[in-house]
């Protein structure tokens, strides 16, 4: 990679806590400063900002702050997109208190519904994260998060945006995932956080691969180059500094692979700028 060629860094999906994190201007500046243009935010869960849900509605609060971050990171000349939508750790919480499946299942789709009413409006670009937890749970509330997560892709395919979606690691997740949005024609349905080895499998698939932005990683998903995009999945807890990818780090990652020869400069802007404008329908400020 030569001196005067800029890569200019695509994160697909991370999150930010103006609470408790690491401050909007202090992320802004970092993250432009190694090459970032974009940066994905995703709404953190209900309990990261002490916010009480007692109806879908309450999700509003949730969804306001989030786009305010958003707003406030824009100033700093990022192109921000917005995701929103409940998590489902927000599904199994409401369960382990009480609340029967059936209506826990409706209570998730109508929170769905109202980050829709925002994609509406504009202020919002896309849900999520839907889907699966990761983590061991009964197989009714694996069943549960299910019935959730294809409403939500229902709901993408009707609002023609992207949605992320939380899964188990393994294949059937993915083609659970697949096979409603093959029916449903939702174009841009986001494998978050997939493996690096399963990434050519999703986006066979159909799905957008969103793979950690990890050297092994990036590299085992060699053959889906053309079609993912990476993230940092950040999160913005000072007391778990290293439990993720710094979203600055991933300029230098990339540079790694150039100029080591295991990915050409032209591969890493098409993963780190043209398949994130594509999916976002941006144009980057730095391009004609």
């Amino acid at each position: 990679m030569s001196e005067n060629q800029i890569l200019h860094v695509g994160d697909n999906h991370g999150h930010l806590n103006p609470l408790k994190g690491m401050g909007i201007e202090n992320f802004a500046k970092k993250f432009k400063a190694s090459g970032g243009w974009l940066y994905v935010i995703v709404n953190l869960l209900s309990w990261n900002f002490n916010i009480k849900i007692g109806s879908p509605k309450d999700y509003r609060k949730l969804y306001d702050k989030t786009i305010k971050t958003a707003e406030n990171l824009r100033r700093y000349g990022l192109t921000v997109p917005v995701i929103i939508g409940p998590h489902p750790a927000e599904t199994v919480r409401k369960i382990q208190e009480g609340m029967e499946l059936s209506e826990v299942a409706e209570f998730m789709i109508k929170a769905y519904e109202i980050a829709g009413e925002y994609v509406k409006l504009g202020r919002a670009q896309g849900l999520g994260e839907a889907g699966r937890p990761h983590w061991p749970v009964p197989e009714r509330i694996m069943e549960t998060c299910t019935e959730i997560m294809f409403k939500a892709i229902e709901l993408s395919a009707e609002l023609d945006v992207p949605l992320h979606l939380h899964l188990d690691v393994g294949r059937k997740p993915l083609e659970l995932a697949a096979q409603v949005a093959r029916k449903t024609e939702a174009r841009k349905v986001v494998a978050h956080h997939v493996k690096g080895e399963l990434a050519y499998y999703a986006a066979q698939l159909g799905l957008v691969p969103s793979v950690p932005a990890k050297r092994n990683e990036i590299l085992a998903a060699k053959k889906a180059w053309n079609s993912m995009v990476i993230e940092s999945d950040f999160l913005d807890d000072p007391r778990r500094p290293g439990a993720v990818v710094s979203p600055w780090s991933i300029g230098k990652t990339f540079k790694r692979l150039i100029n080591a020869g295991l990915m050409t400069y032209t591969q890493a802007r098409r993963i780190l700028v043209h398949n994130l404008a594509d999916l976002y329908v941006v144009k980057p400020p730095f391009m004609d």
